[in-house]
């Protein structure tokens, strides 16, 4: 009965939490409305929905870029859907899972260090104005960071009583939840790249920042999940998956390793080889155990990998993208001949047609190839790889007494198939790619001849190609993007970069109050911006905005930006706009200010978050320096036509000046003719409502850089050593599980030390949907099955009495 109670009250006061926060969420009501209901229904009928829905929406749910809302967000609503309808739909069900004594102490621990870090962090109360909850230098900052540590706690009892018998919910909903996000994030990358600067245009410095609008100061916020959420792919690849899941598992794979490898973020490289490492590691290790994977195999197999990487490497490097799928068929082609089962039925027909198909690609090929319009090649490759894939199709569906023939075209294929290749790169490259491809031919060669051994070196089974597709999505991913020359410039400068990022963390220690509380317990949640502007040893001042008020009219104000390697860094106010091509637009604002260097730029620009391109900036009439308020009014350019791919348009409004502040109120940008009003909430009179802000280049000023170094900031010595000793509490237990055989909680233990790896480098807690992700990820890797109670009711005294009497004497 108390645990209907507690249950039931818990939903009763996230549903009153839920119509306060969207009551004043600046979104439309009915649809919002509408959405939380459907949602809160679904969970009504099935609770343990939530395991699917929340992971998949959790990175792609963030509109602060049109709403301005950061501290109050999409996914706290959700959340407290989540929990109201949750709640009340499970009842009073025993939960069939727990969390281990451990733990659940050490869970205990840490949350008590954050409270107490957040009343440091909030303490003394500021006044709840229009700058409480729009800015990261405020004291409530927080309660902000906060939310990050919360929201698990509050859904831990949910999560415990809706992971199924033996947490088979977890396999069931959970990691389709992640995959779903993972896909949702790497799509949303995608977009980006083809909206910006070119989905294969590797040489630009553009790198993507996805649904994550927290990257607007900077930060790893899109690395730090890409850690997390791209390891579950590989539970949709163990275990003889069905085919279609096979297929979509292979799927999220490339999209996820394309979305990482394309942020160019050295962290995320380090992340993903590291969680890589912990899978194949347990594995391995339990599969020696179990007798059932030697070493021997196990180190050949990984040798093998290593060359066909560089191989291919080799390939890419003087045949580009042609030869480089060139290779990769013709070591498909050998890998499938290498280990295919039957024999092969007639050694004579099989060179008969072998050498037809040679003398056919080669004629074809060296004909064709005259000019570098030409397409012989091509067409002499496609012949060689028709003959190879009805060898395929005949091993993967043929009858039985007909799969012979397969290894047949296979056999035959695979000369030819190497001709074709070399001819391929030598048609991108010239002769000299000539050499480059060479070592692909002699190794898949040497591959399809391993079927003459006494014993085949691999067998042809569902495991194989699924380690052979996994590995050629990766090597096509890989291999590209790593011999970019923008990837080649940021290795180049890993030195520099430590070097930076070494100094930042000593002057971040460096900013601590010299105080025995704030050496145990921290300074406090989300206190690290105030402390950089105000004790940076750069002799920096970060840009600023603020919201002020003046016989009852609300305002905006700009602080002006002084940084050691110049001034050009400053803090940008934005909006999204609704700019049509071939219109005329009139930007109108009023101004205050007490230097004549203290002006307002302002531009229509091409932006997701921190990228401007095709700037069209306003020109503004001449504006003489004057005592009180001034209007001030600039034509827009006409704009050309939009991005083919929708990229947005958003309009930046900041302050010129490093030395004086400049006052704005009153934005207005008017479409001419028909006077239509593009800016929302340009007197600022409801404070940061659609109004967003960026620090596109210098991070430095918000964010620590470092997960250690930021818990020892904001959490003191005690903080820092709970943080640890949850991390050991529950990551050993996951190490325990992934070694005796466990894939959940493997590949739950490996997302984390990929975003431990990210961690190295950048900060994670002070974006709070990461430090839900990562809560939850650890949790749930961490539950096992409940005791359950077997209640022994005792028998009346009058049964027993009967029972007595009925025994004769």
């Amino acid at each position: 009965m108390m645990r209907l109670l507690a249950r039931r009250g818990a939903a009763f006061a996230a549903l009153l939490l839920l119509m306060a926060a969207a009551s004043v969420y600046p979104a439309p009501r009915l649809p919002l409305a509408m959405l939380l209901s459907g949602y809160m229904a679904l969970l009504l009928w099935r609770p343990q929905a939530w395991l699917l829905a929340v992971p998949a929406l959790l990175p792609v749910l963030d509109f602060a870029p049109w709403t301005g809302w950061f501290f109050l967000e999409e996914l706290d609503l959700l959340l407290l859907a989540t929990c109201a309808a949750g709640y009340w739909a499970v009842g009073r069900a025993p939960a069939p899972t727990k969390l281990p004594a451990l733990a659940r102490f050490a869970l205990g621990l840490f949350a008590l260090c954050y409270l107490v870090a957040a009343w440091r962090g909030v303490m003394p109360l500021a006044p709840l104005d229009a700058n409480a909850f729009a800015n990261y230098t405020s004291p409530y900052n927080g309660l902000r960071v906060l939310k990050g540590v919360l929201w698990p706690l509050l859904l831990l009892p949910l999560l415990r009583a809706t992971a199924g018998e033996q947490g088979s919910n977890l396999q069931r909903l959970l990691v389709p939840g992640m995959i779903l996000g993972l896909v949702a994030c790497s799509l949303a990358v995608v977009w980006e790249r083809m909206a910006f600067p070119g989905l294969f245009n590797f040489s630009s410095d553009y790198r993507p920042t996805a649904p994550f609008s927290a990257m607007h100061t900077g930060g790893a916020a899109l690395d730090a999940y890409l850690a997390m959420a791209f390891p579950f792919v590989t539970l949709w690849l163990v275990n003889h998956p069905p085919p279609r899941r096979l297929a979509l598992g292979l799927a999220a794979l490339g999209l996820g390793l394309f979305a990482g490898l394309t942020t160019f973020s050295r962290d995320i490289y380090l992340a993903y080889a590291a969680a890589g490492a912990v899978i194949v590691g347990l594995g391995a290790a339990h599969h020696l155990r179990g007798g059932t994977l030697s070493l021997r195999n196990m180190a050949a197999a990984l040798m093998l990998l290593v060359l066909s990487y560089w191989v291919l490497g080799q390939v890419f490097a003087h045949g580009g993208y042609r030869g480089l799928g060139a290779a990769l068929g013709l070591l498909a082609t050998a890998l499938l001949l290498g280990g295919a089962a039957p024999r092969l039925p007639q050694p004579p027909a099989a060179a008969g047609l072998g050498l037809v198909l040679l003398l056919l690609v080669g004629l074809i090929g060296m004909l064709g190839s005259a000019s570098p319009l030409a397409k012989g090649p091509y067409l002499a490759y496609a012949i060689a790889l028709l003959c190879a894939g009805g060898g395929a199709a005949l091993l993967a569906a043929g009858p039985a007494p007909q799969r012979p023939w397969g290894v047949l075209l296979l056999a035959a294929a695979l000369p030819a198939q190497a001709l074709a290749a070399a001819l391929v790169a030598r048609h991108y490259g010239g002769n000299e790619a000539l050499p480059g491809i060479a070592p692909a031919i002699v190794l898949a060669l040497a591959m399809g001849a391993g079927r003459l051994l006494p014993q085949r070196p691999w067998t042809l089974n569902r495991g194989t190609l699924t380690v052979g597709f996994f590995s050629a999505i990766v090597f096509a991913a890989l291999i590209p993007i790593s011999s970019s020359y923008y990837t080649g410039s940021r290795f180049a400068t890993v030195g520099n970069d430590l070097g930076v990022r070494v100094a930042h963390w000593s002057d971040a220690l460096g900013m601590m109050d010299d105080t025995a509380m704030t050496t145990a317990f921290g300074q406090g949640l989300g206190r690290f911006p105030t402390a950089y502007m105000w004790h940076n040893t750069q002799g920096e001042v970060p840009g600023t905005f603020s919201y002020a008020e003046e016989a009852g009219n609300r305002f905006l104000l700009l602080g002006a930006a002084q940084y050691a390697r110049g001034w050009g860094e400053v803090l940008r106010m934005l909006q999204h706009v609704d700019v049509q091509p071939g219109q005329h637009y009139r930007l109108r604002l009023d101004i205050r200010r007490k230097s004549a260097d203290a002006l307002p730029v302002a531009m229509v620009c091409q932006r997701w978050l921190i990228y401007p391109q095709d700037c069209s900036v306003v020109k503004f009439q001449a504006m003489p320096l004057v005592d009180g308020w001034q209007s001030v009014e600039g034509e827009l350019p006409v704009r050309g036509a939009r991005s083919s791919w929708g990229a947005p348009l958003v309009l930046e409004l900041y302050n010129h000046s490093h030395k004086a502040p400049l006052e704005v109120d009153n934005v207005s940008l008017v479409e001419a003719g028909t006077d239509r009003e593009l800016i929302r909430n340009g007197s600022f009179s409801g404070g940061n409502d659609f109004w967003f802000f960026s620090s596109d280049r210098n991070h430095m000023p918000w964010h620590v850089k470092n997960f250690a170094v930021n818990q020892l900031f904001e959490l003191g010595w005690v903080g820092a050593l709970a943080t640890a000793f949850l991390l050991l509490a529950l990551g050993g237990r996951m190490m325990a599980r992934g070694l005796a055989g466990d894939s959940y909680a493997a590949v739950s233990l490996a997302a984390l030390t990929g975003c431990m790896m990210v961690g190295l480098f950048d900060s994670i807690t002070d974006v709070p949907r990461l430090t839900i992700v990562f809560l939850l990820v650890a949790l749930a890797g961490s539950l096992k099955p409940a005791r359950k109670r077997i209640k022994v009711r005792r028998q009346r005294a009058e049964a027993e009495d009967e029972g007595a009497d009925a025994v004769p004497g």
